[in-house]
């Protein structure tokens, strides 16, 4: 039996064991997805206002808002080195 090629090995489906039920993972999924898309809502809410910003405190929202969409990002790329850490099984996962 030959290896599966990167082809065929991304096609595949993960495997992933936990104890979690079918229907818990569906209804997890489900609900970090609806938290993804608000996530991103909201940064693209502040981004056009961000751009779109007009009037005498415009240099102070602009930059205010500016580091409000910096934020957002921040906070979702620890979350996902967060979940990386967790997952690996060794000594790096504690720092």
């Amino acid at each position: 039996m030959s290896a599966p090629t990167i082809k065929e090995r991304r096609k595949a489906p993960l495997n992933t064991p936990s104890g979690l039920s079918d229907e818990a993972t569906r209804d997890i999924t489900a609900e970090l997805n609806a938290l993804l898309a608000d996530v991103f809502g909201l940064y693209m809410k502040t981004k056009n206002y961000h751009w779109h910003m007009s009037g005498p405190y415009f240099r102070s929202y602009h930059l205010l808002l500016d580091d409000h969409g910096d934020q957002i990002f921040a906070k979702d790329r620890r979350h996902h080195a967060a979940l990386d850490r967790a997952h690996r099984p060794s000594a790096a996962a504690l720092g």
